[in-house]
């Protein structure tokens, strides 16, 4: 997977770097959605004009010195520089006000795993040009997570299914599972196929188990209580549940199955 285009930038390459300063952006490639960015993260430009800049994009966790897409996007979403943050947002989303008070003027909202810089003023974290964000929707980096990955996807049930989306306004399958292991603290690749080759290891479909992976061409869902399928889909077009044996009647066989 070395030279493949989503990912490799080939060495010596000269880049500038960015922060997504949005709180998400959608990344282009190819004239398609290649997957959402979101505020903090780290986003190195190779080239620009006016309007849009064309680089690679880092892993959603800070310090992980991976890339995590090469595409494009405006301008008008980065700033050049990079910073420390100091939290994390893990909640679904986190409201961001304009002053410490939760009934103070709503600004908008940041997605999970969205990075911040900013000190902390009673319940909130002030946010230098963006707001107010309560302290119960952020965890502070380093500060591990009390729940499991497959309570972090569980969040985020019934969320719109969104073609390259991470939880912006939606996620695609492959989103919503790097999402949830983000959350963790977990750094894994943004596509299906990429995970299927490079996350935990194989175990038989017959030996599934609740947080095991299950692998289509194309497409990830997690396993849940139950015999489960947790899964973010453009049938259901949203983050489901449904039994295995009903998505697999559907969707057809399981071409591999990971234990993290």
């Amino acid at each position: 997977m070395k030279t493949d285009p989503r990912t490799f930038l080939p060495d010596g390459t000269v880049t500038q770097t960015y922060s997504i300063v949005s709180p998400f952006a959608e990344l282009m490639t190819n004239g398609s959605i290649g997957t959402q960015a979101l505020f903090g993260q780290r986003f190195d430009v190779i080239t620009k004009s006016d309007d849009n800049a064309h680089g690679a994009l880092y892993s959603v966790l800070s310090g992980v010195d991976r890339v995590d897409y090469i595409g494009s996007l405006p301008m008008a979403d980065i700033a050049q520089g990079s910073f420390t943050p100091t939290h994390i947002v893990h909640a679904v989303a986190a409201t961001v006000f304009q002053a410490a008070d939760i009934k103070s003027k709503l600004l908008g909202a940041l997605p999970r795993n969205a990075t911040i810089f900013g000190e902390t003023d009673g319940d909130f974290v002030r946010v230098q040009r963006v707001g107010y964000v309560h302290c119960r929707h952020l965890r502070r980096i380093g500060q591990a997570s009390a729940r499991s990955f497959v309570d972090h996807a569980i969040d985020m049930l019934n969320l719109p299914y969104v073609w390259g989306g991470t939880g912006g306004i939606g996620v695609d399958c492959s989103g919503l599972v790097q999402s949830a292991l983000a959350a963790v603290g977990v750094d894994a690749p943004r596509d299906a196929d990429l995970q299927e080759a490079e996350l935990g290891r194989a175990v038989s479909y017959a030996d599934r188990q609740v947080g095991d992976l299950l692998y289509w061409p194309g497409h990830v869902g997690i396993v849940i209580e139950g015999d489960q399928l947790l899964h973010a889909n453009a049938y259901h077009m949203c983050v489901a549940v449904e039994p295995v044996a009903e998505a697999v009647s559907r969707i057809g066989e399981v071409r591999t199955v990971k234990r993290l």
